[in-house]
C-alpha cells in the first residue's frame, strides 16, 4: 500500500553537518500532507521575465525567517523526517528549485498549453487539469510524495517557467509539508512584494524552532467543551465499511480529475436569491434579519455539494458528511501563534467543518437550506475550543488517522478546500512583464488550477476563487465515468433556473 501511494523506495542522500536540523511538526506528521506534492499553475495572457520571477522569490527565501522553504527533508538514524536547512544558500544548494523551458510558440500551438479551458457562459465541467501537468511538472513526472524528496537534495519549494510567445504559465511547486492554502497566500503575496520592491513592507514569518501547535499533539491544554458532534463519531465497524467504500475509490479505483467553471451570471442570483429566502423566514418567526449571513463560498459549497448528490442515485436516507477545510489561524491567533501582520505563521495549521444532511434533504430542500448548514458547521466547529477538542479525539482515537469521521460507514463523502482567501487571481505580477509599455496595467493570472499526487480522494473539491470576470473556479478527481452525470446535473439545474 504505502509503494502504490508513495513510490519505491530509493536510497537517501547524504546528510550536510551544517545545516539547521528540526523535527517535523505536528501538522506535518501525517500522510495529509505528506502524501501531496502540489503544483499551482498560473496562467498570465502577457510574456513575463522568468529571471525576475526567480529572483525575487529566491530573495524572498533567503530573508530571515523564511529559510525553512529552503529547507531539504531528511529521515534520521531512528527513521523520523526532520527538517535539515541550510546556514546558507549557494548555487550548488539553492533556496528554490527552478527551471524554465522556453516552449517558442504561441500557446495555442502547444499540445498542454492549447488545453487551457476558456470561462464558459453557464456552470459547466470546462477542461483536465491533467492535460497541463506536463506544464506543471518535469515532463513524464509521477509525483510520489514525500519521498520524492527524502531520495534528493532538493529545497520543498520550487518554480517551473513555461514562456510561450503570447503566454507565460508560471507554476509553483511544493512538497505540502512546507505550507497549506493560508500559509500559500503568504508565500505569493510577498512573492509579489519582492518583486515589486517593496522588501521594507515584508513581514518576518513567526519563528517555528518549536511547534506553535504542540499542545495540540500532546493534549497539554485541558478541553473545555465536547465536540459538537462528538455522538456522531464513526465507530471501528463503521470505519472499516467507510473505509472498504471511499478508501477503495480513493486508492484503487480509476478516477479523472476536471475543472468545473461558475460564472457570475449564475452565482450571484442564487446567493441573492439564497439571502432573501432566509430573511423572509427570519421575519416569519421573528427573528433578527441583519444576523443574516451568507458568504459567495457558502452557496457555492451547497450548490457543488447538491451538484454531487444529485448526479448520483442515492437512498433519501442516505447521510451525505462535507468536509470543510479551515486554517486554526484566526481561532489560534494571540494564543498560540502571534498576529498575521506582524509575524505570519507560514506553515500547516487546519482543522474541519463537517456538515452531516440526509441526501433527500440535499435534493428536495432549497439552496438556502443547505447554505445555512454549511455557514452554521464553520461559525460553531471554528472555535478555538471546538478544534481543541476535535484534535482531543484525533489524540485519543487510538486509530492512528490525523482526522475523525464524523456520520456513519455508508455515508457519502464529498471534501471542500477553498483557496479563496490566497487571492491567487489577485496576483499582481506586472514588474516581470517584458513588455513595458502597457503602463500601469494590472498583469494577474486569468486562469489558475492545481495538480497534486499521489493521494486523490474522489469528490475532494479545490475551490481557486473568481477571476476578474467574476467566474469561479473548482475542480475535483471523481471516480471514473461520474463526470458525464455531473454535467447532466448541471444541465437540468442550469434549465430550470436552480
Amino acid at each position: 500500500m504505502m509503494d502504490k501511494l508513495f513510490g519505491p523506495r530509493k536510497p537517501a542522500v547524504e546528510r550536510v553537518p551544517t545545516d539547521r536540523v528540526q523535527p517535523l511538526h505536528f501538522f506535518e506528521n501525517s500522510l495529509l500532507v505528506q502524501g501531496n506534492n502540489m503544483a499551482v499553475t498560473l496562467v498570465f495572457d502577457d510574456v513575463l521575465d522568468p529571471e525576475k520571477l526567480r529572483s525575487s522569490l529566491e530573495g524572498l527565501v533567503k530573508r530571515e525567517g523564511w529559510q525553512r522553504l529552503g529547507g531539504r527533508l531528511r529521515k534520521n538514524a531512528a527513521g523520523k523526517i526532520e527538517w535539515h536547512i541550510p546556514v546558507e544558500f549557494t548555487a550548488d544548494r539553492p533556496a528554490i528549485n527552478f527551471a524554465h523551458v522556453d516552449h517558442g510558440v504561441p500557446a495555442a500551438s502547444h499540445p498542454a498549453a492549447s488545453q487551457i479551458p476558456a470561462p464558459s457562459h453557464r456552470p459547466a465541467v470546462v477542461g483536465d487539469p491533467d492535460a497541463l501537468a506536463d506544464l506543471a511538472w518535469e515532463s513524464g513526472y509521477k509525483p510520489a510524495g514525500i519521498s520524492d524528496y527524502l531520495t534528493a537534495d532538493m529545497p520543498v519549494l520550487g518554480l517551473r517557467v513555461n514562456s510561450f510567445t503570447d503566454r507565460t504559465i508560471v507554476v509553483l511547486q511544493w512538497q505540502h509539508v512546507a505550507f497549506d492554502a493560508l500559509g500559500m497566500q503568504y508565500v505569493v503575496e510577498n512573492w509579489s512584494a519582492m518583486l515589486w520592491g517593496k522588501e521594507a513592507e515584508i513581514p518576518t514569518p513567526c519563528g517555528l524552532d518549536a511547534d506553535p501547535f504542540d499542545m495540540l499533539a500532546r493534549g497539554t491544554r485541558p478541553v473545555t467543551e465536547e465536540h459538537v458532534l462528538n455522538s456522531r463519531r464513526v465507530g471501528l465497524g463503521g470505519m472499516v465499511k467507510w473505509g472498504l467504500g471511499y478508501g477503495v475509490d480513493m486508492v484503487v479505483r480509476a478516477k479523472e480529475n476536471r475543472m468545473v467553471c461558475v460564472p457570475e451570471t449564475y452565482w450571484r442570483p442564487q446567493l441573492e436569491k439564497a439571502l432573501a429566502e432566509l430573511r423572509a423566514e427570519a421575519v416569519e418567526k421573528g427573528e433578527d434579519v441583519d444576523k443574516v449571513f451568507l458568504t459567495e463560498n457558502d452557496v457555492l459549497t451547497a450548490w457543488l455539494l447538491r451538484s454531487v448528490v444529485g448526479s448520483i442515485e442515492m437512498n433519501a436516507d442516505r447521510t451525505v458528511a462535507a468536509s470543510i477545510a479551515m486554517s486554526l489561524r484566526k481561532a489560534f491567533q494571540g494564543d498560540l501563534i502571534p498576529s498575521a501582520d506582524e509575524h505570519p505563521y507560514v506553515g500547516n495549521a487546519f482543522g474541519w467543518a463537517n456538515v452531516l444532511v440526509r441526501a433527500g434533504d440535499v435534493t428536495s430542500k432549497p439552496l438556502s437550506w443547505l447554505a445555512r448548514q454549511v455557514r452554521r458547521a464553520i461559525n460553531e466547529q471554528g472555535t478555538r475550543a471546538q478544534h481543541e477538542a476535535y484534535y482531543e479525539m484525533v489524540r485519543t482515537s487510538g486509530r492512528g488517522l490525523p482526522i475523525v469521521i464524523f456520520g456513519d460507514g455508508g455515508m457519502a463523502q464529498v471534501g471542500f478546500s477553498n483557496w479563496s482567501k490566497a487571492g491567487l487571481f489577485d496576483l499582481d505580477f506586472a514588474p516581470a512583464r517584458k513588455q513595458t509599455d502597457d503602463g500601469a496595467k494590472p498583469c494577474r493570472p486569468s486562469y489558475v488550477q492545481e495538480n497534486h499526487g499521489p493521494v486523490k480522494p474522489a469528490d475532494g473539491f479545490f475551490v481557486f476563487g473568481k477571476d476578474d470576470k467574476g467566474n469561479y473556479w473548482t475542480s475535483a478527481y471523481k471516480v471514473k465515468g461520474q463526470w458525464a452525470k455531473f454535467q447532466e446535473q448541471l444541465d437540468r439545474d442550469f434549465e430550470k433556473g436552480v
